[in-house]
């Protein structure tokens, strides 16, 4: 499921014209195109460094995507014909160079098909975008891709602001990261039993001893299966560290969230915990921290014991 309802079409390549077609025009073509998969169809076809006209290009994430670390490239193809390229590389400014896909594909005319691509470090010394997508090997209709193809350079949009949300999800983990480090405990830690059994999270805050950084948290955020004792965050969960502070423990008093019997087998991101931080040199955002595998089977465990559920 993407992060939103449906991509927009890909930006025109770099120094492209179009002239805006008449207003019934416009309308006749919203209509034809509804429910039809083809991005840019309502842009005139452009041409950039030898690439044949209407080739567009989008970069987005699913909320799968997030989890797996890729970034979803999104190529569309309204040339009037069948379109084979034999790789692309992606540029932005605030991620490391290598996002590389290695192909060749075909994408028929008309279509919009979406490649992903392993994600790398981001930088944080200046903008998060635009990408551009390099497309190498690039031939349409009959020709066969043989290497000796088009290369070209597409501006790729970014309907859903992914290219600045990663930059700051990277540049603020790696802010946290040099001031402390922050993890689940391997255990949960309970007392009573059956449905009167209480729980609680520990976060172990290691901090690194530099000589210089702090964070400031200001809250801990409840999950699909995770939630405060006495609401749904733990917004009174709230710590300044300083990166030559002494170890110590953040302990977070959890229920279950939900307690229907398929929650845990269908769960993606219920044990990920969000840590709203602000660092000292100024990114702020949320920090996750994943339980880990025997901390997983704790927290089952304990949803299935203190739900009534029956035991699998």
């Amino acid at each position: 499921m993407p992060l939103a309802a449906a991509p927009r079409p890909g930006r025109r390549a770099r120094g492209a014209q179009a002239s805006a077609p008449p207003r019934g025009v416009l309308a006749l073509v919203g209509l034809v195109a509804l429910g039809v998969a083809v991005a840019g169809c309502a842009q005139q076809p452009t041409t950039t460094e030898g690439l044949p006209d209407g080739i567009t290009a989008s970069v987005l994430q699913s909320r799968q995507d997030v989890v797996d670390g890729r970034l979803v490239v999104q190529i569309d193809n309204a040339t009037g014909a069948g379109l084979e390229f034999g790789a692309f590389d992606v540029e932005a400014p605030g991620l490391e160079p290598g996002l590389h896909f290695e192909g060749p594909r075909t994408i028929p005319d008309g279509r919009s098909v979406q490649y992903r691509v392993d994600l790398t470090p981001a930088r944080c010394d200046g903008d998060a975008g635009p990408a551009e997508v390099t497309l190498s090997g690039v031939a349409t209709g009959d020709a066969e891709v043989d290497g000796s193809g088009a290369t070209g350079t597409i501006e790729a949009d970014d309907p859903y602001d992914t290219l600045p949300r990663l930059q700051n999800s990277g540049c603020l983990a790696g802010a946290v990261e040099s001031v402390a480090a922050f993890t689940l405990a391997e255990h949960l830690r309970s007392t009573g039993s059956g449905t009167d059994r209480r729980a609680f999270l520990d976060i172990e805050v290691q901090p690194t001893g530099a000589a210089s950084g702090s964070i400031d948290l200001s809250e801990v955020l409840g999950t699909t299966l995770l939630s405060a004792e006495d609401g749904l965050n733990w917004s009174t969960t709230t710590a300044h560290i300083e990166a030559s502070d002494a170890p110590s423990t953040i302990s977070l008093p959890v229920r279950p969230a939900r307690c229907d019997p398929h929650a845990g087998a269908e769960d993606k991101r219920g044990t990920i915990l969000p840590l709203e931080m602000t660092t000292s040199e100024g990114w702020s955002g949320q920090y996750e921290v994943r339980a880990s595998a025997s901390l997983k089977q704790d927290l089952f465990a304990y949803f299935t014991e203190r739900c009534g559920l029956p035991a699998s």
